[in-house]
């Protein structure tokens, strides 16, 4: 993949002041919400509030929770700053010069894509919403967990097409559209970042262009662009839904204004957007909600419905931050699946007529 490296601006901000962060991080946010009390939202030219700029969501804390914590909503001060110093010593780690007299690989072991996810920047610093320290984006589910039906794996088109008799490798559109770079994997950017945990190897999902969003508003619409594979999502300011033209990548989207947010209601998504970190059908669908809660921040609340999929709806919220000015978004473009694809099949057809082992 091309074009990683616009936010490197995170590493050297986080090292230097997400140390101290979690640990006075209640009380700053307790003087900040008192200093903002008279704090207007700004407006656009129509009117409406204004979310204009680019945005980010630069933190370790994951789509859902730990199964170990149950229902904790919330971490400590402490507990967060461990969770900060953790990731902050496995990317110092990560960041080292290689050891040259390390073992060779294990044979036939897997190959990764952790060196690709070297030139990334891991994300260390815990995300704060509403003074809280959230041990999850998820918060309903009460136990911040995608609540799938048990056999949801089956109920996707990817399940439907196994049950048909199809094999992984038979075609490409028995592979995922992030395996084919056509889309980053979730239904809506900003949904989830793949693999949105920090493990002991570092955070290839530290992909800050997964996180990145550019937000401009006129009187009709309100366009959002993805950094990550360069989408953007045309939204009308409008009640009613576009009915006849078919499926779409990234759905059919409507808004309104509510006061001091923009909500956002998008169906008619195409099923092969399924993915394992997060699945759905055709009858996926997602209401979201984007509030400016001060000069720098706005927050970010979602409710998925996908009745085939899941057991209930399901809810996150997630605080986005502005990037500083002097950055911005950069044209992203994924080649892998052009050229591995047909690799892949390939090599699985020669298996097939014994040409290899």
């Amino acid at each position: 993949m091309l074009m990683k490296f616009s936010n490197h601006y995170f590493q050297d901000a986080i090292i230097g002041f997400v140390r101290f962060l979690p640990v006075i991080g209640l009380l700053l946010f307790s003087n900040l919400q008192a200093a903002e009390s008279n704090w207007v939202v700004p407006r656009t030219e129509h009117g409406f509030p204004d979310l204009q700029g680019n945005w980010s969501n630069p933190f370790q804390t994951p789509l859902e929770r730990p199964l170990a914590l149950g229902l904790r909503r919330a971490y400590t001060a402490e507990e967060a700053q461990a969770l900060v110093d953790r990731a902050l010593a496995i990317d110092s780690e990560r960041l080292a010069p290689s050891d040259p007299n390390r073992s060779a690989p294990e044979l036939g072991g897997i190959v990764t894509n952790i060196a690709d996810g070297n030139f990334d920047v891991m994300p260390a610093e815990m995300a704060v919403v509403n003074g809280e320290y959230r041990t999850s984006y998820l918060i309903d589910p009460p136990n911040g967990r995608l609540p799938y039906l048990p056999n949801a794996r089956d109920r996707d088109i990817f399940g439907i097409r196994r049950a048909q008799g199809f094999g992984h490798y038979d075609g490409p559109e028995n592979l995922t559209p992030q395996d084919r770079c056509l889309t980053p994997g979730t239904p809506l950017p900003l949904l989830r970042a793949f693999g949105d945990v920090v493990v002991d190897s570092g955070n290839p999902a530290g992909d800050n262009p997964v996180r990145n969003v550019k937000i401009v508003q006129n009187k009709d619409y309100v366009v959002i662009l993805a950094e990550y594979f360069s989408l953007v999502r045309i939204i009308r300011l409008s009640d009613k839904h576009l009915l006849n033209q078919g499926r779409k990548w990234m759905g059919d989207s409507i808004a309104r204004y509510e006061n001091d947010s923009l909500i956002i209601h998008s169906r008619h998504f195409r099923p092969e957007q399924s993915m394992p970190f997060l699945r759905s059908s055709e009858q996926f669908e997602v209401k979201e909600q984007y509030t400016r809660i001060a000069d720098n921040e706005i927050l970010f609340q979602y409710t998925v419905t996908d009745p085939l999929i899941y057991s209930q709806p399901f809810s996150a919220e997630m605080s986005l931050r502005r990037m500083p000015p002097e950055h911005r978004l950069f044209e992203y473009a994924c080649h892998e699946g052009n050229y591995a694809i047909p690799l892949m099949l390939r090599a699985v057809r020669m298996q097939e007529q014994g040409l290899l082992d």
